[in-house]
């Protein structure tokens, strides 16, 4: 095996390797039963920041949040919310000081998230997309 070869072998499986561990699409998901017909990823973070407290179509929102450390919280923080954790916890720190607003209910990961949505009517969590089943409603699909 020649140097240029070994290079490009190289380079093949580092990029296959960073392939595997990217994430895939997020599902913000609601119950069945929600009016709302779609979200814009500007209406999510303003939800998710308690910036909104109701639906754009009208009605209170209940958010659900993955716990700490889960991968698809991390995506969610980084692609909606743009905010390592670290910020996010300053941020509700003062939006609970001054009465502004609370952070979501901590609920799980994926599954636990889908029966929480499916007990809150008025609910509203995150997924990944390839959990999503006909159980609950899509509101946005996050690539």
């Amino acid at each position: 095996m020649n140097k240029t070869t070994g290079m490009f072998r190289w380079v093949a499986v580092l990029f296959l390797l960073l392939a595997g561990s990217a994430h895939g699409e997020l599902a913000i998901i609601a119950h069945p039963d929600n009016p709302e017909p779609a979200l814009t990823l500007k209406q999510v973070k303003r939800i998710y920041l308690a910036r909104a407290k109701t639906f754009p179509q009208g009605g209170l929102v209940q958010r659900a949040d993955q716990e700490p450390g889960s991968p698809v919280r991390q995506e969610f923080m980084n692609k909606v919310l743009k905010l390592r954790e670290r910020q996010l916890n300053a941020y509700w720190s003062k939006m609970t000081f001054t009465g502004r607003g609370t952070r979501p209910e901590v609920v799980g990961k994926d599954g636990d998230i889908k029966q929480w949505v499916l007990h809150h009517p008025k609910g509203l969590g995150y997924i990944d997309a390839g959990q999503v089943d006909d159980q609950v409603k899509v509101l946005l699909i996050i690539p």
